[in-house]
């Protein structure tokens, strides 16, 4: 029997087969309704939305130089109409085959904070959704992530390029995750927003789905149409959202010194000012935070800082006193030895600071190290003469440091 009597049979048989009842109409899946129960249904010129608008809360001014120094940013901040947003994801792995189902965003309107949340009805869904979004982002002038730069925009952007729809207009990025390092590194081990809402924000959350179990979560919707654990992502993404508002402000008061550090975020912001270029608010948080456990950290850090100032008194003062918190001795002893030898040229201190310091220098060879305690303990021994002005020959009449015949009243040295 040949291939197309076979293909004929097959489709005589498939075609005497009773139609389903109903089978030509749309019929909408347990899971629309219920997820329609939970979210309303928002038509656009491409297909349904779900979407929710949260209670709308008082919206709070940002200083755009605030945040553009706390991101160690060349990129001028406009921070009038920012625009955080979070994503919720079908894996964490990324690439093309990762979905954003949920997307949760906080934006200014007039002086209200409103919070929304679009979610997928389904995969194949997502031209409506990116459409809103790319909306919100024109409409605003910053955009605020947490680890955003690194997984939430650059998965949004595949999702664009997959979908055919041009992306969204270039904003500035203020990315928290990459300023709570810097900030707090110095007392938080783990900077997980969670741990940043415990530690920093002082909330706690209840009932609240682990963010492992949020890709089977809406999997287990798409099977089964069940919102309960959906209501549960929700949750969890609103609250991730107004942390990163609260955060924003947190930072921005304490890097405008409007409110009381621990030593430790001092430190932190410290360092900030002092990549920043800031030396006076930077030398302002090293004396809060020499008042805790990090003094010697802080104390080392107001040293280099005064350093560069050219005020070498006053490092050497600040590098004594961080000697007696006893962190970090043997490289604060070749610092002193440094200074000693080359600022205040006083070989007998700079020698005793080089053998103290002797431990921070065991990636230097043994033989640089002796050649180096030689050279000082010879300086030490001999007289330091006054340094002899240079001498400079003129090239006309070849006299040396002596008026010129030719230019009266002009010296060549």
């Amino acid at each position: 029997m040949s291939t197309l009597s076979v293909g004929s049979s097959l489709a005589s048989r498939l075609a005497r087969l009773p139609a389903a009842p109903g089978a030509r109409q749309p019929v909408e899946r347990p899971a629309q309704q219920g997820l329609a129960a939970l979210i309303p249904p928002t038509p656009t010129g491409l297909g349904p939305l779900y979407l929710l608008e949260a209670a709308a809360e008082q919206a709070r001014t940002l200083e755009a130089s605030s945040l553009q120094a706390l991101a160690l940013s060349d990129t001028g901040f406009d921070a009038s109409r920012p625009l955080y947003f979070d994503t919720e994801t079908t894996g964490l792995a990324g690439g093309t085959g990762t979905l954003a189902f949920l997307l949760g965003i906080a934006e200014t309107r007039g002086t209200q904070l409103v919070v929304s949340q679009a979610h997928l009805p389904g995969p194949g869904c997502e031209r409506p959704l990116l459409r809103w979004f790319a909306e919100r982002v024109e409409a605003s002038t910053l955009l605020v992530s947490f680890n955003g730069k690194s997984f939430d925009w650059p998965l949004l952007k595949s999702r664009y390029v997959m979908n055919r729809l041009p992306p969204p207009p270039a904003r500035p990025h203020l990315d928290l995750l990459h300023c709570a390092r810097r900030v707090f590194r110095h007392h938080l081990s783990e900077l997980k927003l969670s741990t940043l809402e415990q530690r920093v924000l002082d909330v706690h959350r209840d009932d609240d789905i682990p963010g492992a179990q949020i890709p089977s979560a809406w999997f287990d919707y798409l099977r089964t149409g069940r919102v309960a654990v959906l209501a549960r992502v929700l949750a969890h993404n609103e609250r991730d959202v107004r942390s990163m508002v609260e955060l924003v402000h947190r930072l921005a008061a304490a890097w405008e010194e409007r409110t009381a550090l621990l030593p430790e975020t001092a430190l932190g912001l410290a360092t900030v000012a002092a990549r920043r270029g800031d030396q006076a608010r930077a030398l302002r948080f090293c004396e809060q935070a020499a008042r805790g456990a990090v003094a010697a950290q802080a104390l080392s850090l107001r040293a280099e800082l005064r350093r560069r100032q050219g005020e070498y008194g006053d490092a050497v003062a600040t590098l004594h006193r961080a000697l007696e918190h006893g962190d970090g001795a043997p490289e604060l002893h070749l610092r002193l030895a440094k200074l000693y030898e080359h600022r205040l040229r006083d070989f007998t201190a700079a020698q005793r600071h080089a053998t103290l310091g002797a431990g921070a220098e065991a990636q230097v060879s043994q033989a640089a190290r002796q050649a180096r305690l030689a050279r000082r303990t010879q300086a030490v021994s001999v007289p330091v003469a006054p340094r002899q002005a240079r001498a400079v020959r003129c090239k006309g009449c070849g006299n040396v440091n002596e008026p010129c015949p030719r230019e009266p009243g002009v010296r060549h040295a």
